[in-house]
């Protein structure tokens, strides 16, 4: 790996209480906070967590992405009341997002592979970039890049038809390697169709049945490595999985 395709390492934070600021800023790595994945928390919550890491990442110098909410949220949604939820628990997301200087912003992308038929593909697509054009123009001083992260999706055909309708040069794709394992095509497929908009990289692995989020293997590394050259990629890195010793997993990365 050349100098200038070094990577890029992030370590997901689940909350802020689990945040090792010490550590982090000695293996010199960016985060990921992951706070925000919690659908329940009250306005006054939400509000003390950005105070609370506000004052932790004063002086941080690194990446900061940070992971939104997603359960039961669709924001094409043909029900308006679904639409208006999502959009709200966007929008304070953002706005969160802006607060902290967040450099990444991560949203899965709500597709449902069996909703497959042409036409609602396509009306899918054409209402979800309505959503973001609308919401974007609510915050048009958040500076970061917006990322949209496969989930259900076997293949990342759906996902790119996605991506290129909404056509914003701030929206891009985080591609999570676990869920694509559990798809129907190689790691490699899926890099090679959406390595034009892959600005960031979940990191973990599982047994091919269900998302264990488990640590990948040297050899799963490895592969990754080298797909990331062949197609002379770098993106951002983030391991979302659990360690016993961050410093020592960290040595895998570099």
């Amino acid at each position: 790996m050349s100098e200038y395709m070094k990577r890029k390492i992030l370590k997901t934070i689940s909350t802020i209480d689990s945040l090792n600021m010490e550590e982090i800023e000695k293996l010199n790595i960016g985060i990921e906070i992951q706070d925000f994945t919690e659908p329940n928390l009250s306005l006054n919550e939400i509000n003390m967590i950005i105070h609370r890491y506000k004052a932790k990442l004063k002086e941080f110098k690194n990446i900061k992405a940070l992971h939104g909410p997603f359960l039961d949220l669709k924001p094409s949604s043909p029900d308006k009341l679904i639409r208006e939820v999502s959009y709200n628990r966007y929008l304070y997301t953002i706005n969160a997002a802006k607060e902290l200087n967040i450099d990444y912003l991560i949203f899965h992308s709500q597709i449902n592979p069996y909703l497959n038929q042409p036409s609602i593909r396509k009306l899918n697509n054409i209402q979800s970039r309505e959503f973001w054009e609308a919401i974007l123009k609510e915050v048009p001083d958040y500076k970061g890049i917006i990322l949209l992260e496969n989930i259900f999706e076997e293949t990342p055909s759906m996902l790119k038809e996605l991506i290129e309708t909404i056509n914003l040069p701030n929206v891009k794709i985080n591609l999570d390697i676990g869920h694509a394992n559990l798809g129907k095509v190689t790691l490699e497929e899926w890099i090679k169709e959406l390595k034009d908009y892959i600005f960031y990289i979940h990191i973990h692995s599982n047994d091919g049945l269900y998302d264990n989020h488990q640590a990948p293997t040297l050899g799963e590394i490895k592969e990754l490595y080298y797909l990331l050259d062949k197609y002379n990629i770098n993106p951002v890195l983030s391991l979302e999985y659990n360690v016993d010793s961050l410093e020592e997993e960290i040595k895998k990365y570099r």
